[in-house]
């Protein structure tokens, strides 16, 4: 829907704007009269060639250019006077000559511009010298360069920030699916690693407690379904060309309840949950980074802890300065810490944070365990 309304902005605005530079033509084209620099033939083809010039890009703009630039310059050129005659100068001429001198610097296939605007500046330039010896003639040439000049460097200026504009949205599309693919490993590997363990607690039960073995295979089931769901939904979102979508967080500060209940690294761990405080007006990005701080240090108790009982989970928010605090403790022994290279785990979480204007902490804890901890701003960064 919105970008359905920018193009038809975009089209109204190109309207308007072609409306007025023909409205200014056709003036430039009654003094031409008035004054006898030019016919009325000149003065229509002039108007269809800016016409047809404002309606082109690319290639086609550049192969229309130089064979503009290529006729005028030969025409002015020309020793026979039937030719300056038919191609006299004017008002008309010269600022649809600069109209495709802008334009060609600004949209035309870089190669052909290069070789297009420097034939269309000679021809203007030199056509007032071929048709007249007045005195004032070369001070019309000296102006009708400048404006050569400022057009080109008009275009130029104009593709410059248009290419950094692409530039910049490439970038942000690259930096959007690196984020995509640092969730999708984190996500998948929360899910892939909790369907694991409780492969591994159904083997160990399944000759002594044989009616535990369902309950366990329904969670690796849903396990898996919300593993796949994640996957499609990421690659999805890394296949769009061009994609200026942002994807929506997975998770928020309401959903770290059902990761403590999903949670799986024994059958005697305590898990204890504690959320105080009201976060419905905390940004979403803010809740999610809280989210993935849970969910990261709960995959790496699956992976690097031994011997956990108890797990507690404290998420809150500080009144001075305003402030979301989530705190993930276990009393395992293990290097609880560790996460693989690549940006991902506890050092994407740290970043994030940071990112976000708050603190990210994750050690071992006295006499034994692992605590992670972070602080970030309610507001977002600031």
């Amino acid at each position: 829907m919105e970008n359905s309304a920018n193009r038809f902005l975009e089209r109204l605005v190109r309207g308007v704007v072609g409306l007025a530079g023909l409205g200014v033509l056709l003036g430039l084209g009654i003094v031409d009269l008035q004054l006898g620099l030019a016919r009325p033939s000149v003065i229509l083809l002039a108007v269809i060639a800016a016409t047809v010039t404002w309606r082109l890009t690319g290639r086609a703009l550049g192969a229309w250019a130089l064979a503009l630039g290529s006729v005028v310059l030969l025409a002015t050129m020309s020793p026979s006077v039937t030719v300056h005659e038919a191609l006299p100068f004017g008002l008309t001429v010269a600022a649809v000559t600069l109209l495709v001198i802008g334009l060609a610097a600004w949209r035309a296939e870089a190669v052909r511009a290069a070789l297009a605007v420097p034939l269309l500046l000679a021809g203007m330039v030199l056509q007032p010298l071929q048709l007249s010896t007045a005195r004032i003639t070369p001070v019309v040439s000296l102006a009708l360069a400048l404006a050569g000049v400022i057009a080109c460097a008009t275009g130029m200026w104009a593709r410059m920030l248009q290419t950094g504009r692409r530039r910049q949205a490439i970038a942000e599309q690259l930096a959007q699916r690196t984020s995509i693919a640092s969730d999708l490993h984190d996500y998948v590997a929360h899910h892939v690693t909790g369907i694991v363990v409780l492969a591994q607690a159904a083997q160990s039960v399944a000759a002594k407690q044989p009616q535990a073995v369902l309950p366990a295979l329904e969670r690796i089931e849903a396990a898996g379904d919300e593993a796949m769901t994640a996957i499609r939904r990421m690659v999805a979102l890394l296949h769009e060309p061009g994609s200026q979508v942002r994807m929506t967080p997975m998770g928020t500060i309401t959903d770290i309840a059902s990761l403590a209940d999903h949670f799986t690294s024994g059958d005697d761990v305590k898990v204890r949950l504690r959320i105080d405080g009201d976060f419905d007006d905390v940004p979403i990005d803010v809740q999610s980074a809280v989210h993935r701080v849970v969910m990261e240090a709960l995959t790496n108790v699956r992976r690097h802890a031994e011997g956990v009982r108890a797990l507690e989970i404290l998420v809150g928010r500080e009144a001075r300065p305003d402030a979301v605090t989530v705190e993930v403790s276990n009393d395992g022994i293990g290097r609880v810490g560790h996460s693989s290279g690549g940006g991902y785990g506890l050092a994407g979480l740290r970043e994030r944070a940071v990112a976000l204007g708050g603190s990210f902490t994750a050690g071992p804890r006295t006499p034994e365990g692992w605590t992670v901890r972070a602080r970030i701003p309610a507001g977002g960064p600031r």
